[in-house]
């Protein structure tokens, strides 16, 4: 019974997706868009309808990248004083938050996502998160040699 339920779930979704695609061809169709204009995507307006073009996506535009650039920069910036404040020396927390950043498969980035997160959740652990500074600092898991 369960594996007719799933079944027919599946089939009803995919339905729906056969649908839009349908309906999206029949816009272009009644518009007087050519199909292969579904693929990047199109828009009409009062002068009529233009092909999209992929170098002109807002997501990728100068001003979003540069926007992206401060807020990476900006939470960088937040977490090295929230690892200082935690009893972190300057150069670990230097190394944890690159790490973070370009090594977020790494033990140190983990411990770190650990660190940031009971302190911006306000999180009143000094005796764990203390011992947890001292250790991240003795062993060298920031190391950019022991970084995976």
């Amino acid at each position: 019974m369960m594996r007719f339920i799933i079944i027919a779930a599946t089939a009803a979704g995919l339905s729906g997706v056969a649908q839009a695609d349908d309906a999206q061809r029949a816009l272009a169709k009644s518009m007087g868009v050519p199909e292969s204009w579904l693929k990047t995507g199109f828009s009409c307006g009062a002068k009529g309808c233009s092909q999209l073009d992929p170098k002109d996506d807002i997501n990728n535009s100068a001003e979003v990248q540069e926007a992206r650039r401060v807020a990476s920069a900006r939470i960088t910036a937040e977490t090295e004083i929230h690892l200082r404040k935690m009893g972190m020396s300057p150069d670990i927390a230097r190394k944890a938050t690159w790490a973070a950043s370009h090594k977020p498969n790494s033990a140190c980035a983990y411990w770190v996502r650990q660190l940031t997160a009971d302190y911006d959740g306000g999180l009143d652990r000094p005796d764990y998160d203390d011992k947890l500074v001292i250790s991240v600092e003795r062993s060298g898991t920031c190391e950019r040699k022991n970084l995976d």
